[in-house]
């Protein structure tokens, strides 16, 4: 790890507290499974994979499980080509389901390829409701087309579209989901070269564009309605700075939440929820 970043957590989190994510990071990273009940039930899955010699641990979430024991590659299961699960790790999960979309909401997700919180949206909706996904990279939308066919996700719009530009739609959102572009420095347990390829600097560059986002996406939604926002950062000017600057829109904090591989058995991962009052 850089000396800036362990320098800098240092002085947050304390020295202690530092080292015990450091060691978690260099045990075997976890994998998490979200059921998709809009083709099946948890228990009927689980048992289909526990036949094949599959192994699980509940989460807080019914359809949320990590996989303990893997024989073999769970994208290489029947279950996975009929689109009965999608694997999602377990702190982007509950930032998704803090939204509570409703079955007539109309919801954005600002920058949603390749499509594992569109489509948990939509099953968490029943496949009611509108959501639209939008992102700047077709390579990455072309993934999310292929998960929403795969999961049978009918209530899903996407487009090439970049999160500054929503306002182009015309559209006022009942729930916005922001998943930032981010330095993705909590996925360190995951990708171990990531905190080595970015700077404090860079940090700074995406707290910017997230700022952008936040108001591009304020702008796009309706009194009253709920926004989360999200980074897979464990950076203060990505997280803590950045819930501060909606609220100082006009947005309502209602919650915000760290995520530790030490603590959560997750990567590094930060949501803020608001409503616009």
């Amino acid at each position: 790890m850089k000396r800036e970043f362990y320098s800098s957590y240092i002085e947050r989190f304390g020295k202690e507290f530092t080292d015990k994510m450091i060691e978690k990071i260099n045990s075997p990273y976890p994998q998490y499974l979200r059921v998709n009940t809009l083709k099946i039930s948890p228990d009927i899955l689980i048992k289909r994979l526990e036949k094949k010699g599959f192994e699980f641990e509940k989460q807080e979430l019914s359809f949320c499980f990590k996989v303990t024991k893997k024989p073999f590659a769970l994208s290489s299961t029947e279950e996975y080509l009929l689109g009965y699960f999608y694997m999602q790790n377990k702190a982007s999960m509950i930032s998704v389901f803090e939204l509570s979309p409703k079955e007539s909401d109309v919801v954005l997700d600002s920058c949603g390829a390749p499509g594992g919180k569109a489509t948990m949206l939509s099953q968490l909706m029943n496949n009611k409701g509108v959501i639209i996904s939008i992102d700047s990279n077709a390579e990455r939308l072309k993934a999310e087309l292929f998960n929403i066919q795969r999961l049978g996700c009918i209530n899903i719009a996407t487009y090439e579209m970049d999160a500054l530009n929503v306002k182009r739609l015309d559209l006022k959102f009942d729930k916005v989901l922001i998943d930032a572009p981010c330095s993705s420095t909590g996925t360190m347990w995951k990708e171990k070269k990531r905190i080595k390829s970015v700077n404090k600097h860079k940090v700074l560059e995406y707290s910017r564009l997230q700022k952008k986002i936040i108001k591009s996406s304020y702008d796009a939604l309706k009194s009253g309605g709920v926004m989360v926002y999200s980074t897979c950062s464990l950076e203060a000017e990505e997280n803590e700075e950045n819930a501060a600057y909606a609220e100082s829109l006009g947005l309502k904090k209602i919650k915000e939440k760290y995520f530790f591989p030490h603590i959560d058995d997750t990567i590094g991962f930060f949501y803020a929820v608001f409503k616009k009052l």
